[in-house]
């Protein structure tokens, strides 16, 4: 899950990702109750690799530090979303890395846990399937790197050193 804070730093929303629903949950906090949900857009890599009967088709939600947007990662299609805050316009997506293996339909990513850099500047995404990670820009929405990490990452966070 991930929290939307409000001015005063108090949890305004919490973004929740479901088992079997290609999305999140939107609750409200002072209400105590479900008042939304966002559903993904399906994209072609979903049918075209056999990823449609996914049941955790979702692994992956943050808020940005600036609190600006939210960010989603699909894994049956291979991709992580963004969503303006607070009113959860889709921003577009990125596309994950795909490992091609002869004869057979090609592995997405697998994403899993994504963190920030502390301005909100770029996110990134651990992938299981390939052992890496994806570093993407967030204003460009797109990849500007892949970095091999070892055997299968899933939590992740960002420590900057200066």
């Amino acid at each position: 899950m991930a929290i939307e804070a409000n001015p005063d730093g108090s949890t305004k929303r919490i973004f929740v990702e479901l088992s079997e629903f290609h999305g999140a949950v939107i609750v409200d906090f002072a209400m105590h109750k479900e008042v939304a949900r966002i559903r993904l857009p399906d994209l072609p890599f979903r049918l075209e690799n056999g990823r449609a009967d996914e049941m955790t088709s979702c692994h992956g939600i943050a808020v940005a530090p600036d609190g600006r947007s939210l960010w989603i990662n699909s894994v049956v299609d291979n991709a992580v979303f963004a969503y303006s805050l607070p009113d959860l316009r889709l921003l577009g997506y990125v596309s994950l890395s795909v490992r091609e293996k002869s004869g057979q339909p090609p592995i997405g990513a697998r994403p899993n846990w994504i963190s920030f850099t502390p301005d909100s500047d770029r996110l990134v995404v651990s992938n299981s399937a390939p052992d890496s990670v994806s570093v993407i820009d967030a204003a460009a929405m797109k990849q500007v790197a892949l970095v091999p990490v070892g055997s299968a990452p899933r939590r992740s966070n960002t420590l900057v050193l200066r």
